[in-house]
């Protein structure tokens, strides 16, 4: 949903997809001529071009056909570019390009940084617990209880989360627009049960073998 809201706003001019472009290919592990191929691609996009071949790229780009074959190749090992098989004009199938990931991958990186500033804090803290609730304070903007504090001390010192695990879940709670430490509880609580699912399963399938022999003896 999220790529498709940005996908609409770029092809409504609301965001320019070249800004998005130079300010987040070096962070997206991209090489200029990487960057300028996906700006051209974005805009044969735009323009309601699905096909493209080297030659069409040599006609933008002042490259040789055969380095424009090798740039969408590392493009698509890097996975910001795909080929899909469709029908054309005349019947026949051809390959779509899509640009999708690239999409994706700008989002992800916007949202790292988000998390990254809201998880900042400004001062060094004794204890993990001290950090975690200046982070909940911070932003939920608001004072916490002393049986929220208490829930929190539980979360480090019984439950052993960690403190990456309690970022994740108060992510989770700003996107949720659920400002309370209950909700956090309540989605550590989920993610520990699943990680318990987990290794029971990986568990029952080591012992299956054994199991089996042992019947079957």
């Amino acid at each position: 949903m999220e790529v498709l809201v940005l996908k609409k706003m770029i092809t409504e001019g609301v965001v320019d997809f070249d800004i998005l472009i130079k300010l987040t290919y070096k962070g997206l592990g991209l090489t200029e001529m990487e960057a300028f191929l996906l700006m051209e691609l974005n805009s044969l996009k735009q323009k309601n071009t699905n096909f493209v071949t080297p030659k069409i790229i040599t006609k933008k780009l002042t490259i040789t056909e055969e380095q424009a074959f090798s740039l969408m190749d590392d493009l698509m090992r890097k996975q910001f570019l795909t080929f899909k098989l469709i029908k054309g004009e005349n019947g026949k199938q051809k390959e779509s390009f899509e640009i999708d990931l690239t999409y994706e991958k700008v989002l992800s990186y916007y949202k790292e940084k988000v998390v990254d500033e809201m998880m900042k804090v400004d001062e060094n803290f004794n204890t993990l617990e001290e950090e975690i609730v200046e982070l909940l304070e911070k932003n939920f903007q608001k004072q916490l209880k002393p049986l929220e504090v208490e829930l929190i001390i539980k979360w480090i010192n019984d439950y052993k989360y960690t403190k990456e695990d309690i970022k994740e879940a108060i992510f989770s709670a700003i996107k949720a627009n659920r400002f309370s430490v209950s909700y956090l509880d309540s989605v550590l609580l989920k993610k520990r049960q699943l990680n318990q699912e987990v290794k029971i399963r990986k568990t029952s399938k080591k012992k299956s073998p054994v199991l089996k022999e042992f019947l079957e003896s």
